[in-house]
């Protein structure tokens, strides 16, 4: 981890917990302020260190001001088009419940701390195709989604600005024993949301037990792949430190440990006591987990950005790491599991092959033969693959000690 790195985590501690307020070196601010935009928490950043950049370095505020000023225009607005969502779906009679955004921002000290990104909601199935026309009804377009497998539809407005996404349930949800399980759980999240008004806006969100399990599975899901980033970690931060060590415990214990989800919660947790610095929590100090451990996690995050926009790399990686679509993490090398990645992509796309195996070394060449055309297109660079082999290792190491969807 960089100076600059670890400057910026103490900023995140400062800001969202307390304490004193660190002493940055002016000619650190730059470098700041670019990874705090890496990581999506450059609203949270500058408005601490705004005051500080106009005193010592003046010519660095005007550009870095607007870009504060423009996100807290952003934050607004997405705060005002969760209202819009509650009346819309109030006025059609539509149960929903807004998930992510909103629902993190609940938990920080400032909700308007906390960058915001798209309009997240959940609703039934039976609810699906009416919640669409309301939402057209509303001036959205129908942007994509919608087939038989996907996951969610999304829709976007120009004036005023928006892009909503309408899910039927949660991305990470694993198959398995654990997978069937979480869907118990999370099928009930609409039944059991609750209202808040939070900065003046009125909006349904998850209990605080269905708002822990779907942002551990959005971490989850994100993670294993392309990465996420430290706004991330901040929101599970927040939320883990607004409990009692032993509500937590009794809230979420004896669920994640059947999801396979324990551990995961623990580790977060201590990422987030030793470089974020919330209050103690004694249920996260029964893992065994190493300091090694934790800094990798939080290397692992630094790393890889928001969604991995630091490393484009981390796409490429992630064939190397977890079994195709379920974000489950085994003990196999990475030679054998992006053969199992290979061979699942090819059932995937050639339905014959999976029920006539003996053919699979077809589709290995069909394959390969559509990674070659990429790279002779330019689509796809083949660029430092050593290194990315290497760091694709790291990680699978990393994510394998957390036991990730092991049941019992």
């Amino acid at each position: 981890m960089t100076d600059i790195q670890k400057q910026l985590l103490q900023i995140l501690r400062c800001q969202l917990f307390g304490g004193e307020q660190p002493e940055i070196n002016p000619k650190s601010y730059p470098a700041i302020l670019k990874e705090a935009k890496a990581q999506t928490v450059f609203t949270t950043v500058f408005s601490l260190l705004g005051k500080q950049i106009l005193e010592n370095s003046p010519e660095l505020y005007p550009k870095n001001q607007e870009a504060f000023f423009a996100n807290i225009t952003a934050n607004t607005n997405n705060f005002m088009q969760h209202g819009e969502l509650h009346a819309i779906m109030s006025e059609n009679g539509i149960p929903y419940c807004a998930i992510k955004g909103i629902a993190s921002a609940y938990y920080y000290p400032e909700a308007s701390l906390r960058d915001m990104g798209d309009v997240d909601y959940l609703v039934d199935e039976i609810d699906f195709s009416r919640a669409k026309s309301a939402v057209i009804n509303a001036g959205f377009e129908f942007d994509h989604g919608d087939g038989d497998d996907d996951i969610h539809m999304a829709f976007a407005r120009k004036e005023p600005y928006g892009i909503w996404e309408q899910h039927r349930s949660v991305n990470g949800v694993p198959g398995g024993v654990a997978g069937v399980r979480i869907k118990i759980e999370i099928n009930k999240t609409i039944s059991t949301s609750r209202l808040i008004t939070l900065d003046g806006v009125t909006c349904r969100i998850p209990d605080e037990f269905r708002h822990g399990l779907i942002m551990l599975l959005h971490v989850i899901s994100h993670m294993t792949s392309e990465g996420i980033g430290l706004r991330h970690l901040c929101d599970w931060a927040v939320f883990a430190n607004s409990f009692e060590s032993a509500e937590f415990s009794a809230v979420f214990e004896s669920k994640l440990k059947s999801y396979g989800m324990w551990k995961f919660a623990q580790i977060l947790t201590l990422v987030s006591e030793k470089y974020l610095g919330i209050s103690r929590k004694e249920w996260a100090h029964s893992a065994n987990v190493t300091d090694d451990l934790l800094d990798g996690v939080i290397d692992d995050i630094i790393s890889g950005g928001n969604f991995g926009k630091k490393d484009m790399n981390r796409y490429r990686e992630i064939k190397y790491i977890s079994n195709r679509g379920e974000r489950t993490v085994d003990n196999k090398g990475i030679v054998s599991q992006a053969f199992s990645t290979l061979n699942k992509k090819v059932y995937d796309d050639y339905k014959w092959i999976s029920r006539k195996k003996v053919f699979l070394p077809v589709g290995w060449v069909a394959e390969g033969g559509k990674y070659a055309a990429l790279l002779l297109s330019g689509k796809r660079k083949n660029k430092d693959t050593s290194a990315m082999l290497r760091e694709a290792g790291k990680r699978k190491s990393i994510y394998g000690q957390m036991e990730l969807f092991k049941t019992k």
